[in-house]
């Protein structure tokens, strides 16, 4: 067994041995490892920071996310250190289109995986350090780190996200589907009214095609609105740079409405991007080796199917597939197949690509179909809204049997 460690500079430079080794603790990497551990495996946790530095990347859990981190037993956790709200208000040309509800949760991501990691039992040793080398076999595997240390094990876990490094060792290619295929933008703002928001959280669609504005949402974490506003920008567009610059200014001149909705208010720090690749890897089937989360594939910010992916990947791995590998031994890549190949994994990924595809058309395509699709969207989203009017509660519950209904499915 692998011996507990916090830092690079106190590991021995003997060979040490566990079962499991996870490369990256992300939100991937962590869940697995939580989850790796509570079910009672040796793991060891490789990552570059003791703690995971500020980052624009996921703010938000909702949908099948909260239901995912249930069956994982790290809702409650994140929901005491989360701001949970279950009221969002969709807006559309500043009229409302229909009311969301829900559990949501608005946590900084980096606080996110600060309360993942306190989740992880004493079993799993922790070390601060970097990957420099990588033999794998059917038959075992053997991890080299930057300090000259050595970890041998049966099964490694790459959660490195989007680097390269790691999987360029194993000859794993990263394809690009589709080369920046959205901006998004990360920022805080405050009320400067006395009586504050008057609304706990609103999500606001892009009014004109010509903006490339999919939608703006927003949701408090503590005692501040995070905006998140998610885009198909070409990334050199002037109007970037004057987001950035003006921040305010430029955000009510795309959307006019919104300062009527929110009242006066003010951006509180420095506007965050994230430019998104649509990418999935090649010759990723190998021995001793396995990759979840943004290291097997990438998706769509505006889409919100990163985290969904991420999980659905934990759950199947940790849960259904790395048991039944452990009944026997090696780790041949026909066993780590079975893992990429399994139908719920499968449906995740395909549906994040669809979805990708899907929210870039309904946002800058301009042909009659997708003009159609859209009128027919956000009228039929208006007419329930409506009827809702009449009968309080129908589109909620409504929502809720549609749900239901897609989640036995």
């Amino acid at each position: 067994m692998s011996a507990s460690v916090t830092t690079a500079s106190g590991h021995s430079s003997e060979s040490t041995k566990t079962q499991i080794v996870i490369v990256g603790a992300g939100l991937a990497g962590s869940v697995a490892a939580v989850t790796l551990g509570r079910a009672g495996y040796r793991v060891t946790l490789v990552d570059r920071y003791a703690d995971y530095p500020p980052e624009f990347r996921v703010e938000k859990i909702a949908g099948a996310q909260v239901a995912a981190l249930k069956r994982l037993g790290l809702l409650d956790a994140v929901a005491v250190a989360s701001t949970r709200f279950d009221h969002i208000v969709n807006y559309r040309r500043g009229r409302v289109l229909d009311h969301s509800w829900s559990p949501h949760f608005g946590i900084m991501y980096h606080d996110l995986v600060r309360v993942v990691r306190q989740q992880l039992p004493a079993s799993v040793d922790s070390i601060v350090g970097r990957v420099t080398d990588l033999q794998t076999s059917a038959a075992g595997q053997a991890v080299s780190l930057d300090d000259g240390s050595r970890i041998e094990c049966d099964l490694v876990i790459v959660a490195t996200g989007m680097n390269d490094a790691l999987r360029q060792k194993l000859g794993i290619k990263r394809k690009v589907v589709f080369e920046k295929q959205s901006l998004s933008f990360g920022f805080s703002i405050r009320s400067t009214a006395e009586a504050g928001f008057q609304t706990p959280a609103l999500t606001y669609y892009g009014e004109r095609l010509s903006d490339q504005i999919d939608y703006l949402s927003l949701f408090p974490i503590g005692d501040i609105m995070r905006a998140n506003l998610f885009t198909f920008l070409d990334h050199r567009d002037p109007w970037i740079r004057d987001l950035r610059q003006r921040p305010k200014e430029t955000l009510l001149a795309a959307m006019p409405a919104l300062g009527r909705l929110l009242g006066d208010f003010e951006v509180v720090d420095r506007v965050q991007n994230w430019v998104m690749d649509l990418s999935v890897v090649e010759n990723h089937r190998q021995d001793g080796v396995v990759l979840i989360g943004d290291s097997f594939q990438t998706s769509c910010p505006a889409a919100g199917t990163g985290v969904s992916r991420l999980l659905a990947d934990v759950e199947a791995l940790c849960t259904v597939h790395i048991p039944r590998w452990f009944e026997t031994a090696n780790m041949t890549a026909a066993k780590i197949g079975q893992f990429y190949d399994d139908p719920s994994k499968r449906t995740s990924d395909e549906r994040a690509a669809r979805l990708a595809e899907y929210r870039r058309s309904l946002t800058i395509d301009g042909s009659f179909t997708w003009s159609l699709h859209r009128r027919q969207l956000y009228l039929r989203r208006q007419v329930l809204n409506w009827i809702d009017g009449f009968d309080p509660g129908w589109t909620k519950r409504l929502k809720q049997r549609m749900t239901a209904t897609d989640q036995a499915a």
